[in-house]
């Protein structure tokens, strides 16, 4: 049952916000967006520490391995003009802006523990809002 795997695993949820913006200023805007992601990341998301940022399209990976300093490794994945930031908390935010139309769209990963079968509708509610405060936090709604 999904229940027991979310027992043993913890609770995994997703949301999704689009951001658009119209014409050729809006693209821009957007590239600016993410030059700005990119030249000064997010140090905490709703109140949980930034430990660790990718960024696929430098190839590069980097995590906090003490107060301030970081560790930077490879990644090896094909080029793309995607950012994730990952939390303490074991939470994540994936930023990533179309191709072809001027939207950027942010990705929302959130986790929580379920201890039993009639906490799910708490948890699920719990991890619904906590996407919610992570998208006020990043001034998306």
């Amino acid at each position: 049952m999904l229940v027991d795997i979310y027992k043993e695993y913890g609770f995994y949820k997703e949301g999704l916000v689009s951001v658009v913006r119209k014409g050729k200023s809006g693209a821009e805007e957007i590239q600016q967006m993410m030059r700005d992601y990119r030249s000064n990341p997010p140090t905490e998301i709703d109140g949980e520490k930034v430990v660790c940022i990718k960024d696929y399209q430098t190839h590069e990976s980097r995590t906090e391995v003490e107060s301030g300093k970081w560790k930077v490794e490879k990644i090896t994945l094909p080029t793309s003009n995607v950012l994730q930031f990952f939390t303490d908390k074991g939470n994540k935010v994936t930023v990533r802006p179309s191709g072809n139309e001027p939207k950027i769209k942010f990705y929302f990963g959130v986790k929580g523990e379920l201890c039993c079968q009639e906490n799910f509708d708490k948890t699920n509610t719990a991890l619904d809002s906590k996407i919610e405060s992570i998208k006020h936090s990043m001034k998306l709604v």
